[in-house]
């Protein structure tokens, strides 16, 4: 399970697992309360373990089904604590090198996120897989958000809040888009027919919802309605992309 912090280096982290073992598939779920207490049941007698449910829910995170044994994997993720120093080859010792300058360690994981969790045994192993991959998806959302603000409003999705994307490779930063939105649980909706995508709400990182959009539109095959967040307002605003198209075809002539 890749956690919230992770997410923003998940191309990093993608890189360290696939020279070990390869991906089987993704799935990226928003927490609720019930899954994030299930997954760390054994747990749930620690002082901590009100603080560490708190962190998680209402945030994303990666579930990733891994063909490999179980302690080969968690060999690469490395020990709980980032800083030992077992873990100066492993994901969670990446820790100290990707904490920004203008912040700490602690206040960067709120010292709770160590990037990945990783089952412990391959009864774990399936326990997990099923929490995280077969529990049902909420119903596809009216507005899709590919931007970073958190829109608060009635059936919205906002999976790319509090992600930090790497602006300076396009070829990572392509991957890295695409790979948040091919795990997103409903794609296989989308794809059947009579079902439509959600609005697609564009804006801050222009990049990442260029792409985004190219995504959902190319892989459905359908053309998406589009907003944009207001700076000044923070509201959302109907994009006419039609009124766009006209003016195009005026200036193709």
């Amino acid at each position: 399970m890749i956690k919230p912090v992770g997410l923003s280096h998940w191309p990093t982290i993608k890189k360290i697992i696939l020279k070990t073992a390869p991906i089987s598939r993704t799935r990226l779920v928003k927490v609720t309360d019930a899954l994030i207490q299930q997954h760390y049941d054994e747990h749930k007698e620690r002082g901590w373990f009100s603080q560490l449910v708190k962190y998680f829910v209402g945030q994303y995170v990666l579930a990733v089904e891994i063909s490999a044994d179980p302690n080969k994997i968690r060999k690469i993720i490395g020990t709980t604590k980032p800083t030992d120093n077992a873990n100066s080859n492993t994901i969670r010792g990446l820790i100290s090198s990707l904490t920004p300058s203008d912040t700490t360690m602690t206040e960067y994981t709120k010292g709770i996120d160590n990037l990945i969790h990783g089952a412990d045994s391959e009864e774990a192993a399936a326990r997990e897989i099923e929490l995280w991959f077969e529990s049902p998806p909420p119903p596809s959302p009216k507005l899709l958000c590919l931007t970073n603000h958190k829109l608060e409003l009635e059936g919205a999705v906002s999976p790319f809040v509090g992600i930090n994307f790497d602006l300076t490779d396009g070829n990572t930063l392509a991957s890295h888009v695409t790979d948040l939105l091919e795990a997103m649980p409903w794609n296989s909706y989308w794809l059947k027919a009579g079902n439509s995508i959600p609005k697609i709400v564009v804006g801050g990182l222009t990049p990442v919802s260029i792409l985004g959009l190219q995504y959902l539109t190319t892989h459905t095959g359908q053309t998406a309605e589009v907003a944009w967040i207001n700076p000044k307002t923070g509201t959302m605003q109907s994009v006419d992309l039609q009124i766009v198209k006209n003016r195009a075809r005026r200036h193709r002539k």
